[in-house]
C-alpha cells in the first residue's frame, strides 16, 4: 500500500517558503482582527443598549413607583402609552417587590414570558431578544422591578455587516501578502535564483568561460559571492584548457591516422564499444560500414605511394561530407575505411533506410573528379554493412561481418554494397524498388491529396490539413509512413513537395471561389529537406501568385527537425513567409529536437500537439501532463494550439478544459477526398 509522501517545509524552495509564510501571516492577522472586532462590537452594543434602557427607567421611575403603590388602571394605561413611544421595546413588565406582575406590555401582542436575568442592570440574550432588569425605587427604597426585552436584530445586522467587511478584506489581505512576498523575493530570492541558474547553465554546458553578470553598483552579498565564483571559474577554465591541450596532443598520436587525420583502429574499437553499450542499454540500433576502394592498388602501383596517399586524403575529406559529424570515420590502413553510425535508430528497418541514403550520397561523391598529379580519377567503392546489436555485440565480430559483406559486394561486381544478413538485403532491395516506383508515381497520376477537417469543440469546421496519399495502379495503398522517409532520403521529396503545394493551392482557390469562409485555413506539410532549399521561398511565392489564393488562408506546417540546421537562416525564411501572410505551425511538437531557446525565437503562429501525447492522455498521467504543458506554454508564447489524433470524447474534454480550441482527429472526421470535403464544407453538415 503506497504511503503519502510529505515534504518538509524547510525542504521547499525559498520562494515557496516566502509565499506560504506570508499567506499564513495574513490569515493569522485576519483571524485575530475578526475575533477582537466581534468581541469589541458585542461589548459596545451591550453597553449602548444598557445605557438606553437605564435612561428609560430613570425617566419613568416615578410613574413606576406610583403605579406599584396605587395600582390605578388609568395610570397603567398612561404608562403603556409611554412604553409605546420607545420603538426599541419589544416587551416590558412591571412587578412589585414581591414579584407580582403589576403591568406588562408586548409590541407584537404575543404573550410575554419573562426570563430571570442573572443580575440587575445587565443584558442577557435569550433566542432573538436581549433581556434587561432594573430596580424601581421610591425615596431610595426598592419597591419593585421593571424588565425589558429588546430585539437583537440590530445587533445581528451589525454582525452581518461586519462579517461582510471581513470577507471582502480577506482576498485583499491575501493579495497584499502575495505581492509583499514577491517584493521580498525580488530582494532576496530572485538574485539567488539567478545565481543558481547561471551555475546550472555552466555545469550543463561545461563552458567555464561564462561569467556571473554583476552590476558595478551592486554591493550586496550576492554580488560578492558572484565575484568570488567568477574568480573560481576563471581558474577552472584555465586549468581545463591546459589539460585539453595536453590531451589533444596525446590523442593525436594515439588515436588518429597520421595520413588522413581520421580515427585509427584503436579509437574505432573504443567508439564501437561505447556505442554498443548504449545500443544494448536503450534497445536501439546502428550500423557498421566497411568501405574498400575499387582498383586502388592499380593506381598505387602505377603512380607510386605519394599519388595514392594524395588520393586517400581527398577521399577522407569526401567521406566527411557524406557522413554525419556524430559518425566515426576511421581508416584501418591502405584503402580500407570503416564508418560507425553515431546516431542510433529505433529499429533495424530505420538503419537500413539510413544506410541506403548514405550509399546514394557516397556514390555521388566518389563519382566526382579527383585530381592526382594532374590526372583525373573517378572512383567506385565496395561496401559491406552489418548492424548491431542484432547481428553481434562484440567489436571484433562486427568488423569481421562487415569485412565479409564487403567481399561479397566485390564478388557481385564491385561498385555496390551488401548487408551481412541476406534478409536485410531483401529489405534494402524492397526500398530500392519503392524508390523506383515513387519516381514513376509523379507521372502516372498515382498521388492524391486527402483533407482532414480541423474543427472547434462543437465540430464546426475552421480549416483542414492536406495529407498526401499514394494509390498504386494495381490497387495497393502505400502508407505515408513507408514512402515519405524514402522520398526524403532520395531527394524525391522536392518534386513531391512542389506537387503537393501546387495541388493544395489549386484546391484552396476552388474553395475560395465557391465561397468558403474568409477565415478558413488550409494546412500544408513542409519537409525540412524541402524547407532548407535556397529556392523554397521564391518557389512558394511563385505558386501562390499563380494560384491566386491568399497567403492568409494558408498554414505551413514544419517539424522540429528544421531547428537542427542553421537557425538564423530558418528564422529569416520564416519571417519572409509570415510577412507574406502565411501562418507557420510547428507540427508534432514535443517529439523532435527543438529547444525552448529556439522555440521563442521562431516566428511561429501555432503549435500542434502530437497524437502520441493525445492518444493516451485520458489514461496516462504523463501524456496528460505533457499535453497540458504544451498548451500552457503555447498560451504563454501567444501561439494557437491544434490537437491532432482526437478520437475519444474524454480526450476532447481534457484538451478543451486546458484551453485548446482547435481539434483534428477521427472523433470528428477522417481524412477524405476533396469531393467529399466539398459536400461537408458547403453542405452545412455539423457533427456535435
Amino acid at each position: 500500500m503506497s504511503q503519502l509522501k510529505i515534504t518538509k517545509f524547510s525542504h521547499l524552495s525559498v520562494r515557496y517558503q516566502f509565499v506560504i509564510m506570508m499567506m499564513v501571516l495574513a490569515s493569522a492577522l485576519i483571524s485575530f482582527y475578526s475575533a477582537v472586532t466581534y468581541y469589541n462590537e458585542k461589548i459596545i452594543y451591550a453597553e449602548e443598549s444598557t445605557d438606553e434602557l437605564k435612561r428609560i427607567s430613570q425617566v419613568l421611575e416615578s410613574e413606576y413607583s406610583a403605579l406599584i403603590k396605587s395600582s390605578l388602571p388609568s395610570a397603567g394605561m398612561e404608562l403603556i402609552r409611554k412604553w409605546k413611544l420607545f420603538p426599541v421595546l419589544e416587551h416590558a413588565e412591571l412587578k412589585d417587590i414581591a414579584g407580582k406582575s403589576i403591568l406588562n406590555y408586548s409590541k407584537s401582542g404575543a404573550p410575554y414570558h419573562n426570563t430571570q436575568v442573572l443580575e440587575p442592570n445587565t443584558l442577557k440574550i435569550v433566542d432573538d431578544l436581549f433581556f434587561y432588569e432594573g430596580i424601581v425605587k421610591s425615596q431610595g427604597q426598592k419597591v419593585g422591578t421593571v424588565s425589558y426585552a429588546i430585539s437583537s436584530k440590530n445587533y445581528e445586522e451589525l454582525l452581518a455587516n461586519l462579517t461582510q467587511l471581513i470577507i471582502i478584506s480577506i482576498p485583499i489581505a491575501l493579495t497584499f501578502a502575495i505581492f509583499l512576498s514577491f517584493w521580498l523575493q525580488s530582494i532576496f530570492v530572485f538574485p539567488l535564483q539567478r545565481l543558481i541558474t547561471t551555475i546550472k547553465d555552466i555545469a550543463q554546458a561545461e563552458d567555464y568561460s561564462i561569467k556571473v553578470a554583476i552590476e558595478s553598483s551592486d554591493k550586496s552579498e550576492f554580488a560578492v559571492l558572484g565575484q568570488h565564483f567568477n574568480s573560481l571559474l576563471q581558474r577552472i577554465s584555465k586549468t581545463l584548457k591546459e589539460i585539453e591541450k595536453s590531451n589533444a596532443n596525446a590523442q593525436e598520436l594515439a588515436y588518429y591516422d597520421e595520413l588522413t587525420g581520421l580515427a585509427n583502429r584503436r579509437l574505432l574499437i573504443e567508439h564501437i564499444e561505447y556505442i554498443l553499450d548504449i545500443a544494448k542499454r536503450e534497445k536501439r540500433h546502428g550500423a557498421l560500414l566497411f568501405i574498400d576502394l575499387d582498383n586502388f592498388k592499380t593506381l598505387n602501383d602505377s603512380r607510386g605511394h605519394a599519388a595514392g596517399d594524395d588520393l586517400l586524403k581527398q577521399v577522407a575529406e569526401s567521406l566527411k561530407r557524406v557522413f554525419r559529424s556524430a559518425d566515426t570515420i576511421a581508416r584501418l590502413g591502405g584503402d580500407e575505411f570503416v564508418i560507425l553510425s553515431g546516431h542510433l535508430e529505433d529499429s533495424e528497418e530505420d538503419v537500413i533506410n539510413q544506410v541506403h541514403s548514405f550509399m546514394l550520397r557516397l556514390k555521388h561523391v566518389l563519382g566526382e573528379k579527383f585530381v592526382v598529379q594532374g590526372e583525373s580519377y573517378h572512383l567506385t567503392a565496395s561496401v559491406g554493412i552489418t548492424t548491431f546489436p542484432g547481428m553481434a555485440d562484440i567489436p571484433e565480430v562486427l568488423m569481421k561481418q562487415a569485412d565479409t559483406a564487403m567481399y561479397r559486394a566485390k564478388e557481385a561486381g564491385r561498385d555496390g554494397y551488401r548487408f551481412y544478413q541476406p534478409e536485410m538485403q531483401a529489405v534494402a532491395d524492397a526500398r530500392l524498388k519503392m524508390e523506383t516506383d515513387l519516381r514513376l508515381s509523379l507521372n502516372s497520376d498515382e498521388l492524391d491529396l486527402f483533407y482532414q477537417p480541423q474543427v472547434d469543440e462543437f465540430g464546426r469546421i475552421l480549416g483542414a490539413e492536406a495529407l498526401l496519399r499514394w494509390f498504386k495502379k494495381d490497387g495497393t495503398v502505400i502508407s505515408p509512413g513507408d514512402f515519405i522517409p524514402v522520398a526524403e532520403m532520395t531527394g524525391l521529396i522536392l518534386p513531391i513537395g512542389e506537387w503537393v503545394m501546387k495541388k493544395a493551392f489549386e484546391q484552396l482557390s476552388k474553395w475560395e471561389k465557391e465561397g468558403v469562409a474568409a477565415d478558413f485555413r488550409l494546412s500544408i506539410n513542409i519537409s525540412p529537406y524541402q524547407f532548407h532549399q535556397e529556392t523554397f521561398v521564391e518557389l512558394t511565392k511563385k505558386m501562390l501568385n499563380e494560384s491566386g489564393v491568399s497567403a492568409h488562408n494558408v498554414t505551413l506546417e514544419v517539424t522540429e527537425g528544421i531547428t537542427i540546421r542553421d537557425i538564423s537562416a530558418t528564422i529569416s525564411k520564416m519571417e519572409i513567409l509570415t510577412r507574406l501572410g502565411f501562418k507557420i505551425s510547428m507540427d508534432d511538437f514535443g517529439t523532435g529536437y527543438s529547444s525552448l531557446a529556439y522555440l521563442k525565437k521562431l516566428p511561429l503562429s501555432e503549435l500542434k500537439v502530437d497524437q502520441s501525447f493525445v492518444r493516451d492522455l485520458h489514461i496516462d498521467k504523463s501524456d496528460a501532463e505533457i499535453a497540458a504543458t504544451i498548451i500552457a506554454m503555447a498560451k504563454n508564447l501567444n501561439l494557437d494550439v491544434v490537437a491532432e489524433g482526437v478520437e475519444e470524447e474524454s480526450q476532447l474534454t481534457f484538451l478543451s478544459r486546458h484551453g485548446c480550441l482547435v481539434f483534428q482527429g477521427y472523433y470528428f472526421y477522417k481524412p477524405m477526398p476533396a469531393k467529399d470535403f466539398d459536400k461537408l464544407l458547403f453542405g452545412n453538415v455539423v457533427v456535435l
